[in-house]
């Protein structure tokens, strides 16, 4: 399988793009967005690229965990916009979850229909199975780079790449959708993007993120370059061809990433809702 991904990566990019776009006109369009638990995070030494280390400087008040309130609040304001998917999100807190977040994935549960993700890092089973009997549909893990060397760099604390490929396999024997992906932009070879989505096709998930890098202000990485855009939505589209039936999640639905993200394929979204319908 892995010749006939090199051959879709290798195709020129008005064909790449073309058939990558006719695959996602097939599939419904999801939006997605975060429920977060707890801004702050357990990982020493910090991730040099975190954007929530930006959010931290810029909203003082990010790094504190939400009461359960809030959560059900925040879950109201996304079902009056229009979101179908919700990622409870959160800071690596360790390998075992607190008891808290069941709370939280069973208030989603009963005040929305929304379909319901993890977003924890890698954790331990025990905290799968607790948060999948609180009713959590599915798990998003993703891989940040598939490149081991790639990924200490930019994350030299807290959980491993290993651990995380650990936490999917963890996730899919208790029969848990998967939604997992990566980055592009970060130092990653064109071997790398096709050694992560053979990697990914294993664990057959529901759906696949491929986003951008970006530098946050007041993060380690702020001085480096971003995602070559091109090269962002040629992965994309890669992955679209490789991988038909998944989700495939792109950037925000607007800014400049966005027209880059429907050149790649996308079928879902991310989006950060006030108070405001999407239709």
């Amino acid at each position: 399988m892995t010749e006939k991904l090199r051959e879709i990566y290798s195709l020129d990019s008005n064909t790449l793009f073309q058939e990558a776009q006719e695959i996602a006109t097939t599939k419904k369009t999801i939006y997605c967005s975060p429920n977060i638990a707890n801004g702050s995070c357990q990982t020493v030494p910090g991730c040099r690229h975190c954007k929530w280390e930006h959010m931290k400087v810029m909203k003082p008040d990010f790094n504190k965990k939400r009461t359960l309130e809030e959560i059900r609040a925040r879950t109201q304001v996304l079902v009056e916009a229009g979101i179908d998917r919700v990622f409870l999100a959160s800071g690596w807190m360790g390998y075992q979850v607190p008891d808290f977040y069941y709370d939280c994935i069973s208030s989603i549960k009963e005040n929305s229909t929304l379909d319901i993700y993890g977003l924890f890092g890698a954790i331990n089973r025990s905290s799968l199975v607790n948060l999948k009997h609180a009713g959590m549909d599915g798990y998003l893990c993703g891989l940040e780079t598939p490149n081991e060397e790639l990924y200490k760099r930019f994350r030299p604390g807290g959980d491993t790449l290993t651990d995380r490929l650990t936490t999917l396999k963890t996730a899919k024997d208790i029969d848990l959708k998967i939604w997992s992906g990566f980055l592009v932009g970060l130092g990653e070879t064109d071997e790398d993007v096709v050694v992560g989505l053979e990697i990914l096709r294993e664990f057959d998930p529901e759906s696949l993120s491929i986003l951008p890098f970006t530098p946050f202000p007041h993060t380690e990485m702020w001085a480096e370059n971003p995602a070559n855009p091109l090269k962002w939505a040629r992965v994309m589209a890669s992955a679209r061809l490789y991988l038909k039936k998944l989700d495939l999640f792109s950037d925000q639905t607007q800014g400049f990433y966005q027209g880059y993200g429907i050149l790649g394929g996308a079928n879902g979204f991310y989006v950060f809702p006030e108070k405001k319908s999407l239709t």
